[in-house]
C-alpha cells in the first residue's frame, strides 16, 4: 500500500510541477511586448469569410471558402446543446458519415467513410497529436464526459497525412480549447445523469493580463460514471449458449457427474443476458473517476499549455468467453458450486471477471509564431507527451501495460512573396521511448505484464526507442479570382519503416459568389503499431510496410442564401491497402486492398433563432482483395464469397440536429441519427454459421450464431431531445433525454460490436445540468 501511495504521489507531483512551470512562464511573460490584435467580433459574416486563417487542413493561410477539404466544425454552443456525454457521442451526432461501434476487447471505435480503427485517424488538441503508437492509437479524450474546456472541434473528413503525418488516413479531429482570448471569468458546470448514471463537476477560469495582451486559462473537471445496468442497457447474444453437456469428455463424465452447468446455461439467442456480474454500460476502468486538467498561457506570440487526462471503460464479454468453462482443473475447482451436488453449477461468473482498459496522459507544449518580416514568419514548437496504458482481463491479471514518452519538435516557415503565392515548408522530429515502464494504477500491489506482439505474444517487451524525421511543405497559388490550386507533400522517415510519402493536390474553382467546386487528390499513410514493427525487426523481417490510402474527391458547396447552405462530397476512388488485425496471424498485418466509393449530402439552415443541420451519406465497398487467401479478416466477408459489403458499416446514414431558440430564456435541442441497416453484418452471420470451426481448446463446436439470426443487421436509431432554460445571463439549466426511441423498443437503440454478431442496447436516459458564470 505504501508503494502505491508513493506512486500516486509521484504522479501528483508531476502534475503540480507542470502547473508550477506554467505559472512561472506566466510571470515572465509579463515582459513580452504587446501586439495589437483585431477584434473579430466586430466583423460581418462576409468579412469573416474573406479573412485568411490557418486551417486545420492547410499549412498556408487560406480563406475558409477555399480550404481543400470537407470540414465539419462543432462549436461550444453545439457541444452544450447536444448534452453529449463524451466525444464519441458528440461526433456521432454532428459529423456526416461518421459511425460509432462497440468492441469486446478494446475501447469503442469510430470510423469515417467505411474506415474503422483508432490507429487510422489522428486526434489533436490545439494542433498537437495525442495518439499513442505502441498498441492502440487514439485512446485518450474520447470517453471523457468532461467537455466544457472545448471551444470548438474541427474534423477534416478525409486523408490528412500531407499535413499531420502517418496515421491521418480516414480523418483528423482537432480539439481547440478555450484560452484567455476566448473566455474570461469563472464558470462552474455540474451534470448528473439517471438510468445511465454519471456525475461531473467542471470549473474553468480565464483572465486577461493587465495590458490586455494574452492571459491565463485554467480548467479542471472530474466525474464519476457508474453507467447503465443490464436492465437499462441489455446485452443480446446471437447464440443459444451451451450447458455442461457440450463440454469435452475430459470435463464431463467425471466423479462429479455429467451435469456441469455453465452460468449461461439456458440462455436463448435474442434474449436479454442478465447474468448478475455483467459490467454496466459505460462503467469506468477500475471504477476510477475520469479526470481532465488544462492550463494555458498566451502572451504576445507565445502559447504555453499543459494537460492531464485519465479515463477508460469496462467491456462486456464476447460470446466465446461466456460460453466456455474455466481454463484448467484448478479453475474448475474454484468456480464450481459443490453444494448443488450431484448437479454442480458454476458460481455465476465466467473465468474472467471483466475486461477493461484505461489510460492516463500528460502533455506539455510551448510554441511561438514569430514574424520575421512583413511577408515571412516562422511557427515553431516543442512538446512532450506521456501516455500510460493498461488493459485488464481479470481483476488480478493485466494483459497489457506500457508507457509511451514522445518528444516532438516542429518548425514551419510561411512565406508570402506576393498576393498570388503562399508557400509553407518545414520539418518535424519525433522521438519515442516505449515499453514496460508504467506509472502504475491504484489498488495494484502485484501486477503481471504481458504485452502482446507478433513474435512475443505473452512476454515482456523491454524499453526501446524510435525516431521519425519529417519534411513537409505546401504551395498555394491564387491563379485569379476564380481559380486556386494547392500542392503539398510530406516525407516521413521512421526507424522501422520504409520512407513514407504523402502528396496532395487540389484545385478550387469559384465561378461566382455562391458556388465553389473542389477537386482533391491525396495519398495518406500509416505505420503499423510500434510494438509490431519492433517485433518484426527483431525477428529479422526488416522494415514494416506502411498502410496507404489513395483518394480522389469532388466537393461542391453553395451558399444558396444568407441563411441556407448546401454541400455534396463524392469520393469516387478510395483505395486502401489495409493493415488490420488478422485472427489467423494473431497480429496486425497487411491484409489486402479495400476499394470503395460514396457520397455525402449536407444542408444547413441558420438564423438568429434557428440552426438546422441535415446530412445523408452512402458508402459502398466494390472490392476487397486479400494479399494471402489464408488471412482471416473481418473487414469484409467479400473475399470468402459472402456478400459484397463492409462488415461493420451501415451503407446509408442520416443525421439531423436542430437548435431552436423559443424565447430569450428557452432553447430547444434535438438530434436524430439513423443507421439504416448493416448488410455486411447479414453476410457475416451467414459466413459465421457456415464456417465456425471446432473450438481450439475444447474440441467442441461453439456456435457463434443461430440459423436465421439477423437482428444485428437491422438499423440503429437514436433520438435525443433537450431543453435549456436561462433564468439570468449568468445561469443556464438544462435537461436532456437520450435514446428516447428505446421507450418503444430497446433494440431501436442497439449498438453493434466490431466483427461480432451480438449487440448491446444503449439505455434510455436523462441528464440535468447547471452552469453558472461569475
Amino acid at each position: 500500500m505504501n508503494r502505491q501511495i508513493r506512486r500516486n504521489e509521484k504522479i501528483l507531483a508531476k502534475v503540480l510541477l507542470l502547473s508550477s512551470t506554467l505559472i512561472v512562464f506566466s510571470a515572465t511573460a509579463q515582459t513580452f511586448a504587446a501586439k495589437e490584435k483585431t477584434d473579430l467580433t466586430e466583423l460581418s459574416m462576409e468579412d469573416l469569410m474573406n479573412i485568411e486563417i490557418k486551417s486545420t487542413a492547410t499549412l498556408t493561410d487560406t480563406k475558409p471558402r477555399l480550404v481543400p477539404a470537407a470540414i465539419t466544425t462543432i462549436t461550444a454552443e453545439q457541444v452544450k446543446g447536444s448534452g453529449a456525454r463524451g466525444l464519441n457521442e458528440l461526433l456521432d451526432i454532428y459529423v456526416p458519415n461518421l459511425q460509432w461501434i462497440r468492441q469486446h476487447w478494446e475501447a469503442d471505435h469510430i470510423g469515417l467513410r467505411g474506415i474503422y480503427g483508432e490507429n487510422k485517424y489522428l486526434l489533436l488538441v490545439n494542433g498537437r497529436v495525442m495518439n499513442e503508437y505502441t498498441h492502440y492509437g487514439s485512446i485518450s479524450e474520447r470517453d471523457l464526459p468532461l467537455l466544457s474546456d472545448i471551444h470548438h472541434i474541427d474534423i477534416v473528413r478525409g486523408p490528412g497525412s500531407a499535413m499531420y503525418g502517418p496515421g491521418a488516413v480516414s480523418m483528423v479531429i482537432n480539439i481547440i480549447t478555450f484560452n484567455a482570448d476566448t473566455f474570461q471569468g469563472t464558470e462552474i458546470t455540474s451534470r448528473l445523469g439517471a438510468f445511465e448514471e454519471f456525475y461531473t463537476g467542471e470549473v474553468k477560469h480565464g483572465q486577461k493580463f493587465d495590458d490586455n495582451d494574452g492571459g491565463l486559462f485554467v480548467y479542471t473537471g472530474i466525474g464519476n460514471y457508474p453507467g447503465a445496468d443490464k436492465h437499462n442497457a441489455p446485452q443480446v447474444y446471437a447464440v443459444d449458449l451451451p450447458d455442461g453437456s457440450l463440454l469435452t469428455p475430459d470435463l464431463t463424465g467425471g466423479w462429479w457427474g455429467d451435469d456441469l452447468v455453465l452460468p449461461s446455461s439456458g440462455y436463448k439467442s435474442g434474449e436479454r443476458f442478465l447474468n448478475q456480474s455483467i459490467s454496466n454500460d459505460g462503467e469506468t476502468h477500475r471504477d476510477l473517476p475520469p479526470v481532465k486538467i488544462h492550463v494555458e498561457i498566451t502572451r504576445d506570440d507565445w502559447d504555453i499549455w499543459g494537460r492531464y487526462t485519465r479515463g477508460g471503460k469496462q467491456y462486456v464479454w464476447a460470446p466465446r468467453v461466456i460460453s466456455m468453462p474455466p481454463f484448467g482443473w484448478a479453475d474448475i475447482w474454484d468456480y464450481v458450486d459443490w453444494s448443488t451436488w450431484p448437479y454442480p453449477h458454476l458460481n455465476g461468473t465466467p473465468p474472467f471477471d471483466y475486461y477493461s482498459s484505461g489510460y492516463q496522459q500528460i502533455t506539455s507544449y510551448i510554441g511561438r509564431k514569430q514574424e520575421l518580416t512583413g511577408n515571412l514568419d516562422i511557427d515553431y514548437s516543442f512538446s512532450y507527451n506521456l501516455t500510460d496504458f493498461e488493459r485488464v482481463v481479470d481483476t488480478d491479471f493485466i494483459k497489457d501495460a506500457f508507457r509511451e514518452d514522445q518528444y516532438l519538435s516542429k518548425a514551419i516557415l510561411n512565406w508570402r512573396p506576393n498576393d498570388q503565392h503562399k508557400v509553407a515548408f518545414g520539418s518535424e522530429w519525433s522521438h519515442k521511448e516505449l515499453g514496460m515502464k508504467s506509472l502504475g494504477w491504484p489498488n495494484e500491489e502485484a501486477r503481471t505484464y504481458a504485452f502482446t506482439s507478433g513474435s512475443n505474444p505473452e512476454g515482456l517487451m523491454p524499453r526501446w526507442s524510435t525516431n521519425m524525421y519529417s519534411l513537409l511543405g505546401e504551395w498555394q497559388w491564387n491563379i485569379n479570382s476564380n481559380w486556386t490550386t494547392f500542392l503539398g507533400a510530406r516525407l516521413d522517415d521512421h526507424t522501422y519503416t520504409d520512407q513514407m510519402f504523402s502528396p496532395r493536390a487540389a484545385i478550387v474553382h469559384t465561378p461566382n459568389d455562391k458556388d465553389t467546386y473542389k477537386l482533391m487528390w491525396s495519398r495518406s499513410v500509416r505505420a503499423n503499431y510500434e510494438g509490431d514493427m519492433k517485433a518484426q525487426a527483431d525477428a529479422g523481417g526488416g522494415n514494416s510496410t506502411p498502410e496507404k490510402l489513395d483518394s480522389i474527391e469532388l466537393r461542391y458547396e453553395r451558399q444558396q442564401s444568407r441563411n441556407f447552405d448546401i454541400a455534396a462530397s463524392l469520393f469516387v476512388h478510395y483505395n486502401l491497402e489495409v493493415i488490420d488485425w488478422s485472427q489467423s496471424d494473431m497480429a496486425a498485418v497487411p491484409t489486402g486492398t479495400q476499394r470503395e466509393y460514396g457520397v455525402e449530402l449536407e444542408a444547413s439552415y441558420h438564423t438568429e433563432t434557428t440552426r438546422l443541420l441535415l446530412s445523408h451519406s452512402y458508402t459502398k465497398l466494390y472490392s476487397f482483395n486479400l494479399d494471402d487467401p489464408c488471412i482471416l479478416t473481418y473487414t469484409s466477408t467479400d473475399p470468402y464469397g459472402y456478400g459484397s459489403d463492409l462488415t461493420n458499416w451501415s451503407n446509408h446514414l442520416t443525421k439531423l440536429a436542430l437548435q431552436q431558440k423559443l424565447s430569450d430564456q428557452w432553447t430547444f435541442d434535438a438530434s436524430l441519427r439513423i443507421y439504416w441497416g448493416f448488410p455486411g453484418m447479414k453476410s457475416l452471420n451467414k459466413y459465421t454459421l457456415a464456417n465456425t470451426p471446432p473450438d481450439a481448446y475444447w474440441g467442441t463446436v461453439n456456435p457463434a450464431v443461430e440459423p436465421g439470426w439477423e437482428k444485428n443487421a437491422r438499423g440503429n436509431y437514436y433520438l435525443d431531445l433537450g431543453l435549456q432554460y436561462q433564468p439570468s445571463k449568468d445561469m443556464t439549466i438544462g435537461v436532456t433525454g437520450y435514446n428516447l426511441l428505446g421507450i418503444f423498443s430497446k433494440d431501436l437503440n442497439k449498438r453493434n460490436y466490431m466483427s461480432d454478431v451480438d449487440y448491446r442496447d444503449h439505455a434510455v436516459a436523462i441528464a440535468v445540468s447547471l452552469t453558472y458564470k461569475f
